[in-house]
């Protein structure tokens, strides 16, 4: 059986429904309240019938709203979404604000336009999204905390383990072969230091902000030297240029992609040394650019079949991309990886 549009009884299906449906003529006159609208803002329809709409909307809000309804009415467009740029806000009778959701659309009536609004208070979802957010928070800030508790059993107890050993066997071996003492009071200041560095590190997953505070150059210093202290890979750093005024947004992309690819390095690669170049400047008279360079000598691996997240892939990706920079990946079995990433800031 097909029907026509006046063999629906729309009054009755508008009373059904839990949202509020709200109609108005067009001088945003109030014509129409179902009894969602009357659940929803606290009035009966007598008291709201042939009230301006602005009852329903928070003092603030009046006038922009009123500028869009009649913007809409004078539109081509039949229905819209409403609160698609910014979230849309009602007022109840007792005052109380509440954020919604809404739609409007226009219906035809002789010479005359009435406009209809669906509405849904969105209170108790908003709450329940919060609350989602905040367990999602508190379970990223736990992880973090095993992930530093697990860096600081596995780089630095270990570390302190073996500078603790070689103090307590270094005097023996000074009297019985001074040469040998030598080189083994070397390797416990590079431990020392190694530890240092890796403390430092980890305290930076503490307080990000540090990241904006220190420059490049020397968190990238710090960052290698605790790859080194905890993988016994040699990492040189080279900085050419002036890296002292980077973007704070630029400067922890680069740091983090240059996290990942040292700890592939120290996890994967079985490398006996790596390279980070950072190069800032504008040469041969090119545009100005910054571009960050980590290069090792382990085994490498076929990117073709790599699984993304095994290696950092995607996240490197996404550090690049949030910065518009282009990341460029190098690497083949037994010769070693390059990761390459360049950033052009605007001036």
């Amino acid at each position: 059986m097909t029907l026509t549009a006046s063999q629906l009884n729309l009054t009755e299906l508008f009373n059904v429904l839990v949202d509020a449906v709200v109609g108005c003529d067009q001088d945003q006159r109030i014509v129409y309240f179902n009894r969602g609208a009357e659940k929803i803002f606290g009035y009966t329809a007598e008291e709201v019938i042939d009230q301006p709409l602005d009852i329903l909307l928070p003092e603030r809000f009046v006038e922009i709203h009123r500028r869009h309804f009649a913007a809409f009415l004078a539109s081509p467009i039949p229905s819209k979404a409403m609160g698609e740029r910014q979230p849309i806000f009602a007022r109840a009778k007792d005052g109380r604000e509440f954020p919604a959701e809404a739609a409007i659309a226009k219906l035809r009536r002789g010479a005359d336009t009435l406009s209809i609004v669906i509405m849904r208070d969105v209170t108790e979802r908003r709450q329940l999204e919060a609350e989602l957010r905040r367990q999602a928070e508190q379970a990223a800030v736990e992880a973090e905390r095993n992930r530093i508790a697990r860096d600081l059993h596995d780089a630095v107890t270990q570390t302190l383990f073996s500078v603790s050993v070689i103090a307590d066997v270094l005097p023996r071996i000074w009297e019985r072969n001074p040469a040998e003492g030598k080189r083994r009071l070397e390797e416990l200041r590079q431990l020392s230091r190694g530890a240092l560095a890796e403390m430092r590190t980890l305290l930076l997953e503490l307080r990000p902000a540090s990241l904006v505070e220190a420059s490049l150059p020397d968190l990238l210093r710090q960052l290698s030297a605790s790859i080194t202290s905890r993988a016994r890979v040699s990492v040189e750093v080279r900085i050419n240029g002036d890296a002292s005024d980077i973007p704070p947004e630029i400067k922890v992309s680069l740091y983090r992609i240059a996290q990942e690819a040292l700890n592939n390095v120290a996890k994967h690669s079985g490398a006996s040394k790596a390279e980070v170049v950072l190069t800032v400047g504008a040469p041969n008279g090119k545009e100005p650019h910054i571009a960050l360079s980590v290069r090792d000598d382990g085994c490498g691996f076929d990117p073709t079949i790599a699984k993304p997240t095994h290696l950092g892939l995607n996240i490197m990706r996404e550090r690049a991309a949030a910065i518009g920079a282009a990341l460029r990946i190098e690497s083949q079995p037994g010769k070693g990886t390059l990761v390459h990433v360049e950033v052009h800031p605007e001036s």
